[in-house]
């Protein structure tokens, strides 16, 4: 075997090695975290939020995404263990999954800096848009839309017959139609990553504009008004960290895509096949965090957040030392009971011998 050839499989190595590590790390880490979130975001002080509404929708689809696309990804990935390679139902079905639950993750994201940039306009027209009427609605929306975008995808996937280096067939779940494969790497990285990435720092600043002219403005006067801003700032900390994450997180493999189009043509050797998979699997697998961590960036980032989670901490500590205090006292009260019982017996026996 050739040092090349040693190369080449080292290469492949660390590859598997890496996405195996990337996914362990992100399911470990999201398991725990979305299920939080779902308690605090439905918590009195936060539900009535628009941005609240779209934090928990967003969740929602991360937490499939956990528990759900994930695991099926380090059998596929890692063991090689799938049930769309040999079925082509669960083919389209599981990639069209991929790609559509994190799109509408990320748009949700979106969809929140955007009202945020509504909730801080000095226009009254324009400040009523940021309802929990108009969230819902724009939820139901976004995810209607996310999946006929995506839907043309189950026309192009099948189950493919491929011969590895050993010479065996092997099975595996992709577009038949290499134009079509290009198309949807452009697709993706469009609808994933470049859009919502450029709606959350557009509508981050004209955000950050608005309340740098309403302060200006508005004086801030009574208590109720310093708790209403300091809710909306703690919220807006916690879309900012979100949304820079998010940014970050999908910004490698955006250019990685970008750089595999334009030397999509190049005559490539195995060794650079073997780089350009490492980069493409690292920066895909750094996409990951973005669906697992966002528990937290609000527990780091939002005062708010954190507040919410230890009051509902405290009523679990609250009620569980209550409970406790109940079964002491019952299990107090039952030798007196008994001891009662029996100085009855005694009396009623000395009433019957006199």
């Amino acid at each position: 075997m050739s040092s090349i050839d040693v190369k080449i499989s080292q290469i492949n190595s660390a590859t598997s090695i890496i996405v195996l590590v990337l996914l362990c790390i992100a399911f470990a880490i999201g398991s725990i975290g979305p299920l939080f979130n779902v308690i605090v975001f439905t918590r009195p002080n936060l539900r009535r939020e628009p941005c609240s509404l779209y934090f928990l929708s967003s969740t929602f689809f991360n937490l499939f995404f956990v528990f759900v696309i994930i695991p099926v990804r380090i059998l596929s990935n890692s063991f090689n263990i799938s049930m769309s390679n040999y079925n082509a139902e669960l083919c389209k079905i599981e990639i069209f999954a991929f790609y559509s639950v994190r799109s509408i993750s990320c748009w949700l994201i979106a969809m929140a800096c955007i009202d945020r940039y509504l909730h801080s306009s000095a226009n009254a027209n324009i400040r009523r848009f940021s309802s929990l009427k108009t969230a819902k609605i724009i939820i139901a929306s976004i995810i209607i839309i996310i999946l006929i975008l995506y839907s043309h995808m189950m026309v192009y996937l099948n189950i493919q017959e491929t011969l590895n280096r050993f010479g065996t067939i092997s099975y595996s779940c992709n577009f038949y139609n290499s134009t079509y494969r290009t198309f949807m790497s452009f697709w993706y990285m469009t609808f994933y990553s470049l859009f919502p990435s450029c709606l959350m720092i557009l509508f981050g600043c004209f955000t950050m504009n608005n309340i740098r002219k309403r302060r200006q403005i508005v004086s801030v006067s009574n208590e109720n008004n310093r708790i209403i801003r300091r809710t909306d700032n703690q919220l807006l900390r916690m879309l900012v960290a979100q949304a820079l994450v998010i940014i970050i997180t999908t910004l490698p493999q955006t250019i990685y895509q970008i750089y595999a189009s334009f030397t999509m043509n190049l005559v490539k050797d195995t060794l650079r096949i073997a780089q350009e998979n490492l980069a493409n699997k690292t920066s895909g697998g750094m996409t990951y965090f973005c669906h697992s961590t966002s528990f937290y960036l609000f527990t780091l980032s939002g005062s708010i957040f954190r507040r919410e989670l230890y009051k509902f901490i405290s009523q679990c500590c609250h009620l569980n030392r209550t409970r406790v205090d109940t079964f002491r006292s019952e299990m107090n009260k039952m030798p007196t009971l008994t001891k009662n019982r029996q100085l009855a017996g005694i009396k009623n026996t000395l009433v019957r011998q006199s």
